[in-house]
């Protein structure tokens, strides 16, 4: 998709549901480790980044990864990393790290914990039989402490069946309810036009749920 430019989930503006939620999500703290999972080139990285917080992303399509430093004019350096069979591309201060390899090749191991996990178009975009070992893993990379932002969206399946997929608040709760607590944060309907159109679909709900550790 990348190759032919079918990239719709792309932003160029900051995500508003982070900006809205970014003081909740750091804790009012300055210096957060954040992790952003298949970070495609979101634009969300440099604007965290010029906030003084340290950005590790991991995604598998190397254009986007390229794209994401030349669109933003960021200096970069690439090095083999063979603890997670890919590469890291990092920017010249080091505050911005993206790994291009497979997500779950990239563990506390390499890169610590982290303070903060922002779940834009990530989730959502899994294969629905990968669900549980994904949401393990994200909680595996987080600090005890730590807080995620996750933001998905539901719709009716028997019309349409995605990209990207549907994430009913049940299935939330089963991968995450257990070591988790979850704060639904907001939940709107965001649909347009062309979904009516295209899939057949008459609601397009946003969730955006706030994650600790209990």
């Amino acid at each position: 998709m990348w190759k032919v430019g079918d990239t719709g989930w792309h932003n160029d503006k900051t995500h508003p549901m982070l900006a809205k939620y970014l003081d909740k999500l750091t804790a009012g703290k300055e210096k957060q480790k954040i992790l952003l999972p298949l970070c495609g080139k979101t634009v969300d990285m440099k604007w965290l980044s010029d906030l003084g917080h340290t950005v590790v992303g991991v995604e598998f399509v190397k254009q986007a990864v390229e794209e994401f430093f030349q669109e933003q004019d960021i200096q970069y350096t690439v090095k083999d990393v063979e603890a997670v069979k890919g590469k890291v591309y990092k920017s010249q201060d080091g505050k911005i790290r993206l790994y291009l390899c497979d997500l779950y090749e990239l563990n506390s191991s390499t890169e610590g914990q982290f303070d903060v996990v922002w779940d834009r178009g990530s989730l959502v975009a899994i294969n629905v039989q990968d669900r549980t070992r994904y949401a393990d893993h994200m909680m595996s990379l987080m600090k005890q402490d730590g807080r995620y932002l996750l933001d998905t969206f539901e719709y009716d399946t028997s019309k349409y069946e995605g990209p990207p997929t549907s994430v009913p608040d049940d299935v939330i709760h089963t991968l995450y309810g257990e070591k988790c607590q979850i704060e639904r944060l907001e939940k709107f309907d965001c649909i347009i036009e062309w979904m009516k159109i295209n899939w057949h679909i008459e609601h397009f709900y946003e969730k955006v749920d706030f994650i600790t550790f209990k």
